[in-house]
């Protein structure tokens, strides 16, 4: 048996009380690849709205956490590298948005965060793949979360 597997066979069954946050890295490399945690729409440290779009969020307002979402996604990746330079591409990116029932424009919402990845890393190194999906509550009550990840240069 490995250092993980007795580890794993010692771990209590039960989590930790709430409240008690494990470590989550803002971006994690693998190998040529860097991973950017979902990033919420703060800006200053506080959330741009809070709630559902289509239920106190309205649309704008919406594509506009999406776009401080993707900024502060580009921030964390600035961050760790030191600079976008090393960047080479946008693979995929996902964006929930929290949405009221009957709200079906997550693509919309979702398009104001692709915008900017276009505009900061251009057209060849920003265009990705993407998934836009409609959740029913996001963390903190933000109304927009986006996740992504890059391809690095060697």
């Amino acid at each position: 048996m490995n250092d993980a597997d007795t580890r794993l066979a010692a771990a209590p069954a039960d989590p930790a009380p709430a409240g008690t946050r494990p470590a989550v890295a803002a971006v994690r490399r693998a190998g040529t690849r860097l991973i950017a945690s979902g990033q919420v729409a703060v800006r200053d440290g506080k959330l741009l709205a809070e709630g559902r779009v289509g239920d106190g969020v309205a649309f704008d307002e919406a594509r506009a956490c999406a776009r401080q979402c993707a900024r502060n996604v580009l921030t964390a990746v600035r961050d760790e590298l030191g600079g976008l330079d090393g960047i080479e591409q946008v693979e995929a990116v996902t964006i929930w948005v929290a949405s009221a029932p009957g709200f079906t424009d997550q693509h919309l919402v979702a398009d104001a965060a692709t915008e900017l990845l276009l505009e900061v890393l251009g057209e060849t190194a920003g265009r990705h793949a993407r998934a836009a999906l409609g959740v029913a509550a996001l963390p903190t009550g933000s109304p927009v979360e986006v996740q992504a990840t890059f391809l690095l240069r060697s």
